[in-house]
């Protein structure tokens, strides 16, 4: 008979909430059974509880943990500023954790995280929907089997709201990098740039995000990566180009530059395929493909599916079956807590480059306290 796994959920209404839908992750997954939930807003607590079915309520998840001894920990917040205690008290209860991104605000709350699981020897997953699915899923497996020749570049572009720059670096660029190591591995070098309007920045522009997420800079940040066979990874962003009144404002995304084909991932979820390493737009014959996958994109009834509002909800049972089974089977999850480190080391390096002349530095870095302070 099949184990069921019985799940707690740390929220924290007004300071993060629950992230992106991760009180709902494990609702409605077999092998799961949500036995509480733990919000110190009393409000918010009560709505947790009835919207995903949970037994019982705490103001304190250290309570919760001790009562409840759950096997699955979901750390909902955004905010990153209790994510260390909430992820050492979860692993030092035995828990088992899907944890919300960023994973973390520097290089060393990471190292700290890092150890606290491999300590307690559980699993970690970062909430990185968009590597779930599953024409992005495709992509990885065909990119890696040579279907378009090798793999060359990687561009990635933030959404590049208000947010733009040192924000989106951390925010978005945690979904966007996730994916480059999903196709090219762990990256082995950074080199960056960050400006300050027409200026290059200095740590006299530190400052905190719309949200708490750790010391950033800059509202225009340029950046390269070095990865195994010579692949190139960029990450581009620059402030208030997205303005929510043209149809090309939804900038985010992945592009794949191949030897013989360029490809681009898009929210949703979905991957398009140009039969050419870039777009040369004197060939009409040269068009956009869509990588299509039938049980995604379609119903039974062969209708086409709306995967925009849902994605994300999508995205999170994905993950959640997936931990189930790297538990089960003893192997790393999708997006593991090793993943989510590399990305503070590409965040922090960045900035640790840009200040350093914007010399290459070798990933790990050397030097793990924050580069602005």
């Amino acid at each position: 008979m099949p184990r069921t796994y019985r799940i707690a959920v740390i929220g924290s209404t007004g300071k993060g909430d629950y992230g992106h839908g991760l009180d709902t992750a494990f609702v409605g997954v077999d092998r799961a059974r949500i036995v509480a939930v733990a919000d110190d807003d009393p409000k918010g607590r009560e709505a947790a509880a009835k919207r995903i079915g949970a037994e019982r309520a705490y103001a304190d998840y250290r309570e919760m943990l001790a009562k409840e001894k759950p096997d699955v920990v979901c750390i909902g917040p955004r905010w990153i500023t209790d994510r260390v205690p909430m992820t050492e008290a979860a692993v030092g209860a035995g828990c088992h954790v899907y944890c919300e991104k960023p994973m973390a605000g520097s290089l060393a709350e990471a190292d700290v995280m890092v150890a606290a699981v491999r300590k307690a020897g559980v699993k970690f997953a970062m909430a990185h929907q968009w590597r779930a699915s599953p024409p992005v899923q495709q992509a990885i497996r065909d990119v890696a089997a040579g279907k378009y020749g090798r793999l060359l570049r990687m561009r990635a572009r933030a959404k590049d709201d208000a947010r733009g720059g040192g924000e989106e670096l951390l925010v978005h660029g945690t979904h966007l990098f996730d994916l480059m190591m999903a196709f090219a591995g762990p990256p082995r070098w950074v080199s960056g740039h960050v400006g300050v309007g027409p200026r290059d920045a200095t740590k006299a522009d530190a400052r905190q995000g719309t949200e708490p997420c750790g010391t950033i800079v800059g509202d225009s940040i340029s950046a390269m990566y070095g990865f195994d066979g010579g692949v190139r990874g960029y990450f581009d962003s620059t402030a208030g180009l997205a303005v929510g009144k043209r149809d090309w404002d939804h900038l985010y995304g992945l592009s794949l530059e191949c030897e013989r084909a360029l490809l681009y991932l898009r929210q949703p979820g979905d991957v398009y395929i140009y039969a050419a390493p870039l777009v040369l737009p004197d060939l009409s014959k040269l068009e956009w493909s869509k990588l299509w996958v039938e049980a995604w994109h379609f119903t039974a009834e062969h209708q086409p599916r709306d995967h925009a509002k849902t994605f994300i909800r999508e995205g999170n049972t994905y993950l959640a079956h997936d931990l189930l089974d790297a538990i089960e089977r003893d192997r790393e999850p999708l997006s593991p807590i090793s993943a989510g480190r590399l990305v503070s080391e590409m965040v922090q390096g960045v900035y640790a480059s840009h200040l350093d002349g914007g010399r290459r530095l070798a990933i790990p870095l050397v030097e793990r306290a924050r580069p602005l302070e």
